[in-house]
C-alpha cells in the first residue's frame, strides 16, 4: 500500500475513495476507513457518512457500547410480564423501575407504538408507556412519578466518574409525551447523594420526538465501581418542588428536575412514552445498538430471572422444573441460566398456583444452599417420604 503519512488525501491510495482527506483525528482509523469507503462506495464528499455508518455497526458489534440493558422495548423480555396496574414501587419492564409517592394512578404497559425506521435508522416495534388512569394534577412538594434505571458500577467503571478530568457521556432516546413542553432527566449515584438535572422539550403533543443530552462526568461525590450500583438515570414524570434542581450542573443532593418541568400526571388523557433509550461514553449521541433478543435476555438475567414462559405471570406448566422433596429438605436444586451479580433471593411457586408453595401442599417450600450460579435444594415440611413435585422459581438480585 502507499504512503500510510496523515492526514493526507485518500487519493494517496490505490483503491476507489470519494477524495476526501482523513483528519488527525482520524488518524487511527487508516486503511479501515479506506476499506470501507472501497466497499460501500463514494458518499457525499467531506461527509464520510458510509464510514461513520458502518463504524456504528462495528462498534456495536465488538463492545457494551449501550450502557442502558433492555432499551429496546421490543427486544426487552419482559420477564415479569407487559402490563402493570397501579404499581407504586415495582420493576416493569427489565431494568426498568416504576417509583411513585402520589395521589395519581398510572398503568405501565408494552405499547405497539414507536419511532419508524425512516425517523431513528432502527426498526423496532414497541415503546414503556406510563398511562395516565387517574390525574393528580395539584402536586405537593414531596410527590414524584419516576422511571429509572439502575447501571451496575463495572458497566460504568471506564466513564471514571467521581475522578480528575474532563469526560462525557451522553444519553439519547425517542420520547412520546402527550404534554408538551419541558421534561427532565437526572443522573444520580447510588445513594442519592449527587445528581445532575438535564433538560428536553416535546415540542408537538403526542409525536415521536428525540433527546440527545451530553452529561459531564462528574468529578466529586461517591461512586461505586462494583457490582453495586455504579449510577442510575431516571425519567420524570411529575416530581414536586422538593426535587427541583438547576439544569446543566451537578449538585449533592437528590434532584430529578428543573424547575421548568411540566406535569405529566394532569390529566388521564396523558401519555408518556419513551424507546430507544441509550447511554453511552462521549460527547456525541451515535446509532442505537441493537443487541439480539438472546444477549439482551442473558443480560437481564444477570439481575432477574425466572422459569417458566416469558411474560407469563400464571405459572402455567411450560418450563416447570421437577424437585424431589423431603421431610428433611434435601432435595436436587437447580442452576442458574446466568451467573447472577450477586446471591439471589428465591421464591418457589407452584405451576398450578402463584403460592408460595408447591402443587398440593399448603406448606412454604424454600430454596438452600443458594449461591450466584444456583440453589441446592427445596426445603419442604410435611413430608415423611420422598415425593416429586413441579414448580417454578424466580431468581432475584437487582440492584
Amino acid at each position: 500500500m502507499a504512503s500510510t503519512n496523515y492526514p493526507g488525501s485518500l487519493d494517496a491510495y490505490p483503491v476507489p475513495n470519494n477524495g476526501d482527506t482523513i483528519s488527525v483525528a482520524d488518524h487511527w482509523l487508516g486503511p479501515a476507513v479506506i476499506g470501507i469507503e472501497t466497499e460501500l462506495g463514494t458518499d457525499p464528499a467531506g461527509s464520510h457518512t458510509n464510514v461513520k455508518d458502518r463504524l456504528d455497526q462495528v462498534d456495536s458489534a465488538m463492545g457494551f457500547k449501550n450502557r442502558i440493558i433492555g432499551g429496546n422495548f421490543s427486544t426487552n423480555p419482559w420477564q415479569r410480564g407487559t402490563s402493570f396496574t397501579g404499581p407504586t414501587n415495582a420493576y416493569t419492564a427489565d431494568r426498568f423501575k416504576y417509583l411513585q409517592s402520589s395521589t395519581g394512578v398510572v398503568d405501565v404497559d408494552k405499547t405497539a407504538d414507536a419511532p419508524t425506521i425512516a425517523q431513528a435508522g432502527v426498526f423496532t416495534q414497541h415503546c414503556l408507556d406510563v398511562d395516565v388512569t387517574t390525574a393528580d394534577a395539584s402536586v405537593a412538594a414531596g410527590d414524584y412519578v419516576l422511571l429509572y434505571q439502575p447501571i451496575e458500577g463495572y458497566n460504568v467503571l471506564d466513564l471514571g466518574l467521581g475522578q480528575s478530568g474532563t469526560r462525557y457521556f451522553t444519553v439519547s432516546f425517542w420520547h412520546k409525551h402527550t404534554k408538551t413542553g419541558i421534561q427532565s432527566v437526572a443522573i444520580t449515584n447510588s445513594d442519592n447523594s449527587r445528581s445532575y438535572v438535564a433538560e428536553y422539550t416535546q415540542s408537538v403533543s403526542d409525536t415521536w420526538e428525540k433527546a440527545e443530552l451530553t452529561i459531564p462526568v462528574d468529578t466529586s461525590g461517591t461512586w461505586v465501581y462494583d457490582n453495586g450500583i455504579g449510577l442510575k438515570l431516571w425519567f420524570c414524570v411529575m416530581a414536586g418542588s422538593t426535587y427541583v434542581g438547576t439544569a446543566g450542573s451537578w449538585s449533592g443532593s437528590g434532584l430529578y428536575r428543573s424547575s421548568n418541568q411540566v406535569n405529566n400526571l394532569d390529566s388521564t388523557s396523558n401519555n408518556f412514552k419513551i424507546a430507544l433509550v441509550q447511554l453511552e461514553a462521549g460527547q456525541t449521541a451515535t446509532a442505537f445498538e441493537n443487541r439480539s433478543v438472546g444477549q439482551e435476555l442473558s443480560l437481564c438475567q444477570r439481575y432477574f430471572e425466572r422459569t417458566g414462559v416469558l411474560s407469563n405471570t400464571s405459572y402455567t406448566s411450560e418450563g416447570a422444573l421437577t424437585f424431589i422433596a423431603y421431610v428433611s429438605g434435601e432435595t436436587n436444586g437447580a442452576e442458574f441460566r446466568v451467573w447472577k451479580r450477586a446471591i439471589p433471593s428465591i421464591v418457589i411457586y407452584s405451576s398450578a398456583n402463584v403460592a408460595n408453595q408447591l402443587t398440593g401442599n399448603s406448606n412454604t417450600a424454600t430454596a438452600g444452599y443458594v449461591g450466584e450460579t444456583g440453589f441446592g435444594y427445596i426445603a419442604r415440611s410435611g413430608n415423611t417420604v420422598p415425593i416429586g413435585y413441579y414448580g417454578h422459581y424466580e431468581a432475584n438480585a437487582e440492584l
